[in-house]
Formats: structure tokens, sequence, C-alpha cells
């Protein structure tokens, strides 16, 4: 396939995402006399971003009023006011209506909406237990733009986004929940002091999310499948998981819908270089329903173009870390025709990373068809200060945590140490890496198949991580009761690796 062709194709994305004027919508300031003003108390402290006293707060809840213009104009306008803008329970959006905000305007969840989502749209469908037919029946049209949004990361009580207060919907964990969508853009949006995703969009078809800012969030945008023709791009800011994720299979509560995701643009992501969780995720597999219904949950046609700051690329098969004897995907997921370019590698030292066994900046646990990597800069030299030494490395993980806080309850897999993963067709273009003795610029790596490697497990490999059989694994004292592997698993590329000439 034609990287530069597939990209200009999906660049035709956000000709059916057109933007749409604003015109001269009314601002929710004309609907002040369904504003109410609420005392509560909270321990957040929303100025110096922290925990603090318990103390009380008073402010105008201007639900009512966003709700009311939404149903007169089908479009609501949140201007800049002296004083945040508070929402006691999620704003409610349908088909064709434009939410429009200042960008300096200051939109919270009071505490006494713990718990729920800023905004989501009306025809939610829950895929939980069955799955469901690609933007069927969906709100199409919807626009939102703008504004500063924070549910004040939920006191700190856990992880909010629920579909309402009484969480009706299983896997409802964004800010903006956005499910059985099409033609829909969120633009020009700052996310600040949130308990969990930014953006959770899926079940979707024609999207484009553009210009996001996190400002500490729990993670950013996740795009779940059923997916397909969306544009990510121009993302940046902190996150304290992935900034993006593409999550085809995800854990059985941590998800709305499962399905493909196909035909996806990522493009100009920054994320703090050194930050463990400056990582971006792709998460392909095969969802076990409930009656036993399996469902391929494949990755395909994906181009990523201009990520500054990154360490790691997962792409590795991860079963559910609460419940890993039952919610793990069998088999492990599929992914084809992806592309990488303009890729600028900060790295994190292992002794700094919550994965210490990670060795590559692409680490892949799942089976993959068509991988293109070039134009690649290494702000370090690949292995060296305790940095990852691989460009790629395919093959089994491993990494063992205690399952609870007794000796006797035993151990388990953050990883899937029983997959052999196999590799078809990668291509690599150039990789610039720092010269030797510390110099500044970077040149060609000579040889880019250096950068590739391929990992093997044994059983005893696994077992001796724990800290009776000689292990260092951090915080660990428990005694390993989980059986490793029955065999040795390893990783396997087939074909040979085509290398670009430098430019």
């Amino acid at each position: 396939m034609d990287e530069d062709a597939l990209y200009q194709e999906l660049l035709k994305t956000e000709t059916r995402v057109p933007h749409v004027a604003s015109g001269a919508l009314r601002p929710v300031t004309e609907y002040a006399r369904l504003a109410r003003t609420r005392s509560w108390r909270q321990r957040w402290d929303a100025t110096a971003r922290v925990m603090g006293p318990d103390h009380e707060v008073t402010g105008t809840v201007w639900s009512d009023a966003i709700e009311r213009s939404l149903a007169e104009q089908g479009a609501a306008y949140i201007p800049v006011m002296d004083a945040p803008v508070y929402l006691d329970r999620p704003i409610v959006l349908r088909g064709g209506n434009r939410l429009v905000a200042h960008a300096d305007a200051d939109i919270r969840l009071i505490v006494g909406a713990v718990g729920t989502c800023l905004v989501r749209n009306a025809g939610i469908v829950s895929g939980g237990y069955h799955p469901v037919e690609l933007a069927a029946g969906a709100d199409a049209g919807i626009r939102i733009e703008g504004g500063i949004w924070s549910d004040q990361y939920n006191e700190r009580r856990g992880q909010g986004g629920a579909y309402d207060a009484r969480g009706t919907v299983p896997g409802a964990r964004g800010m903006f929940l956005l499910h059985n969508v099409t033609d829909i853009a969120v633009r020009n949006v700052r996310f600040r002091d949130c308990s969990s995703f930014a953006i959770q969009l899926g079940n979707a078809r024609d999207f484009v999310v553009e210009h996001i800012v996190m400002d500490e969030t729990a993670d950013g945008v996740h795009i779940e499948g059923p997916s397909s023709h969306g544009i990510v791009r121009h993302i940046a800011g902190k996150t304290n998981d992935d900034a993006v994720a593409l999550n085809a299979w995800d854990w059985e509560g941590s998800s709305l819908t499962f399905g493909p995701i196909t035909n996806i643009l990522v493009e100009d992501v920054e994320v703090p270089p050194g930050l463990v969780w400056s990582e971006l995720r792709l998460l392909p597999g095969t969802k076990t329903f409930p009656d036993g219904v399996k469902l391929d949950c494949d990755i395909r046609r994906c181009v990523y173009r201009n990520v500054r700051g990154v360490h790691t690329f997962k792409m590795y098969d991860q079963p559910n870390i609460h419940k890993p004897d039952e919610d793990f995907a069998d088999p492990i997921g599929r992914m084809s025709d992806l592309f990488f370019a303009d890729i600028v590698v900060a790295g994190i030292r292992a002794a700094d990373y919550y994965d210490p066994h990670s060795d590559g900046v692409f680490d892949i646990c799942a089976d993959i068809e068509g991988l293109t990597i070039r134009d690649v800069r290494f702000g370090y030299r690949p292995g060296e200060g305790d940095m990852a030494p691989y460009l790629v490395s395919v093959g089994p993980k491993s990494l063992v945590w205690p399952r609870g806080p007794s000796p006797d309850d035993g151990w388990k897999e953050v990883f899937n140490p029983r997959a052999n993963p196999v590799l078809k067709r990668l291509s690599l273009g150039t990789v610039l890496v720092p010269g030797p003795d510390g110099q500044a610029d970077c040149q060609p790596h000579a040889r880019p198949t250096d950068l590739v490697h391929v990992r093997t497990l044994t059983p005893d490999a696994i077992a001796r991580r724990t800290p009776e059989r000689g292990g260092t694994e951090t915080g660990h004292a428990a005694h390993h009761r989980t059986p490793p592997p029955a065999g040795t698993t390893t990783g396997r590329i087939v074909g040979p690796i085509e290398v670009a000439s430098p430019s």
C-alpha cells in the first residue's frame, strides 16, 4: 500500500466534517433567569490545583440555561464570565447541535455531580454485551468547540466520566463521551484537571478531533472500535496515561463498544519528553462477549505523522489487570498497513518506567502485516543511559505484580507471556541518532536493522522475575503462585526487512 496515497485519502475525511460558521449565536447569558446559585463544600482547590482543606464554594449553575438554549436554538454559546460556569449534570447533545465556548470560558463540574462526564451525545448505544453496528442511528453533525473544561479531578475520588449519576452505561470514562456518532468534530478545547479520559469517542464514522490541549488529565483521546475515517491531530499536553489511544479491543468496563478501527490519521502530537506517560497506544484484539460470541477487533490502514516527545508506542496485547484470567483477547489482535513518519523519540530510563523490561520504541506483541517506520530522530543513542536499545522489538511480554497485599494472594501477569506474535513486511526509512561522544548533530544510523529485535521468553526466565527466584520487581512481596507458560514463546519477523536509503 502506498503511504502518501493513503494519507491523501484520509485527509478527505475533513471535507465530510466541515467547519460550521458560529454565526450570531445567542449567549447562554440570555437565559440567565434559569441559572441558579448554589453552595457546596469541596476539598479541591481549583486555584492551586491541589487537594486542600474542606471549604465552601458558591457558584452559578448554568445547566438549565444551556439545556434551554440547545432546545430552542439547536446551539449554545458560553461566553467568558466573571466567575466559572458550573454544571451539575452532563450537557447532552443531539444531531446537528453546536456547543461553542469562548476559548477562555472556565467550565467546571460541581462536586455534587461527582463521577459524571461533562458532555455526551444523546444516542449512545452500549456494546458491552454484544457487537454494535457501526454508527447505526447515529447522532450526526455535532460540533463542539472552545472552552476550558474540568471535573475538578473528581475530588480524587476515582475515575469519573460516567454516562450519568447512576452509572447507567458501563465503560463510560470520558469527559466528552461521544459514541454512536457520525460527521462530528471537537476542536480547540482545553481539558484541565480531569479525572478521566479527555475524549472517549467510538462507534463513530467521519470524525475530526483537533487542537486539543490536555492540562493534567487521566488519559487523552481514546478512539474505540468500531470506528472508521477519523482524524486526530494537533494534540498536546500532559496526561497520566496514553495521549492518543486506538483501542479496538479493551478491558471489560473500560470501553463502551468494541470492534475494528480503520482509516485513521493521527498527526502532530506533542507530549512532554521523559514523562512516564508520554506514550501512544494501539490495542487490537478479539473480543469474547458473555454469550461466547467472538468479534475481531483489528486495526487497519492508519497513518501517524509528526509525533514528538514520545518514548513508547504500545502495540502489545494486555489482558485486564483486574482479572487477567477472565478478560483477555483470544486470540491476540491483528493490525495491518500502519505507517509512522517524522517521529522524535525522547526516551525514558528503564529505572523510571513501570515496565523495566520494555526494550523498544515500537513495543509489539500483536500480529502485524505491513508496518512502515521512517524519518525517526532519537534524542539519545539507543541502549545508552538505560534507554530502550531498539527501535522495534517484537515478542511476548511478561511483568509480574502481586494480586493483593498478602503474600498468600499470589501473582498476576500484567502482559501476555503466552503470545507468539508475527510481524510481516517491516519497512524502515531513515533513522537518525546522536553522534558518538555526545555530538549534538544526529546522523543516519548505518544499519537500521540492528535496531530491530525479536524477544523470546522461557518459563524459567519469567519465574526468575519473582523475588524468591532472585528477581528485582519493585515492591513485590508475594509468592509466585501463577504458573508460567508451558513452553518457550517468541516473536517472529517474516520476510526480509526493507530498508530505504537515507535521504
